[in-house]
C-alpha cells in the first residue's frame, strides 16, 4: 500500500542511508582529497546524513555542515564532532571562512533555476577563502530510463521523466520498506554548460569539468559533472 506521498526531502532522509549503504563513497572522498589537497578547513553545503564529513573528520580535517532538512542535520549531527547548520545554500551566512566547500550528490540539482544557481555559488565564494576550492557535484542525466534496485531486502524504484524544453528531469522514487511503499516527488534541474559559464565569467575563478570522481575530463553528455573551482 501507498503510505505516504511526500514532495520534498524532509522524511526522504528516513531512507537515504538504506539506499546509499553500498555507494563508493571511497572513491568520492579521494576525489574530494585529490581536489582540496591540504585544504584542511571544509564546508559541505547540502550534507546530507553526513558521511562525506564524518569520512573527512576522520582524516583530520576540520568539518561544518548545513542542510535544508531538519532530519538530515539531526542524523549528520550523530556522525560529527563539529556543528551542523539547519540552512538553506541559497542565502546561508556563517562567521566562518573555508578553504573548501563541497556540494555532493546533487545538491545544485534541486534548485530551480540558473538564477539560483548563481546565489548559491556567490553565497559560497563569499564563504571561501582566497586560494579555495569548491567542487559541485551535477546529475547530468537527461534520459526517461527507469531504475530498480534492491539493498538488504528493501526495494526502490525510480521513475524519470526529462522536459528537454524546461531542462527538468522528474523523478518519482518508490520506497519499499517491509510491506510498506514511500512515495517521493521530486524535480532534477539539469543545467546548461554554456549557461553556466556566462554565470562563471562574472567572477574571479577558475574552473575544470570532470566525471567518474577522477581527473577524467567531463563532456557535455557525461552522466555527472564535477565542477571543480578555485577562486582566485
Amino acid at each position: 500500500m501507498i503510505d505516504e506521498l511526500y514532495k520534498d526531502y524532509y522524511k526522504y532522509s528516513d531512507f537515504y542511508d538504506i539506499f546509499n549503504k553500498y555507494r563508493n563513497y571511497n572513491r568520492e572522498i579521494r576525489f574530494i582529497l585529490n581536489m582540496a589537497k591540504n585544504k584542511k578547513w571544509l564546508l559541505d553545503i547540502g550534507c546530507g546524513t553526513g558521511t562525506h564529513l564524518n569520512a573527512l573528520e576522520n582524516l583530520g580535517y576540520i568539518v561544518n555542515g548545513i542542510d535544508k532538512s531538519e532530519n538530515m542535520v539531526a542524523l549528520a549531527s550523530q556522525k560529527v564532532k563539529r556543528q551542523i547548520y539547519n540552512m538553506d545554500i541559497l542565502d546561508y551566512k556563517l562567521d566562518e571562512k573555508y578553504d573548501a566547500i563541497i556540494a555532493m550528490h546533487s545538491v545544485f540539482n534541486h534548485l530551480k533555476s540558473y538564477e539560483e544557481f548563481e546565489k548559491a555559488l556567490s553565497n559560497s565564494l563569499d564563504h571561501l577563502n582566497k586560494n579555495g576550492i569548491m567542487i559541485i557535484d551535477l546529475d547530468n542525466r537527461r534520459s526517461n530510463d527507469d531504475v530498480f534496485d534492491i539493498v538488504d531486502g528493501n526495494k526502490r524504484y525510480l521513475e524519470c521523466f526529462y522536459s528537454n524544453k524546461y531542462n527538468i528531469q522528474i523523478r518519482t522514487t518508490t520506497f519499499t520498506i517491509g510491506l510498506k511503499d514511500f512515495i517521493f516527488e521530486h524535480e532534477y534541474f539539469i543545467y546548461d554548460i554554456k549557461k553556466l559559464e556566462e554565470i562563471f565569467s562574472k567572477y574571479d575563478i577558475t574552473y575544470t569539468y570532470l566525471t567518474n570522481f577522477s581527473y577524467q575530463k567531463a563532456k557535455r553528455n557525461s552522466n555527472r559533472i564535477h565542477i571543480v573551482i578555485k577562486k582566485v
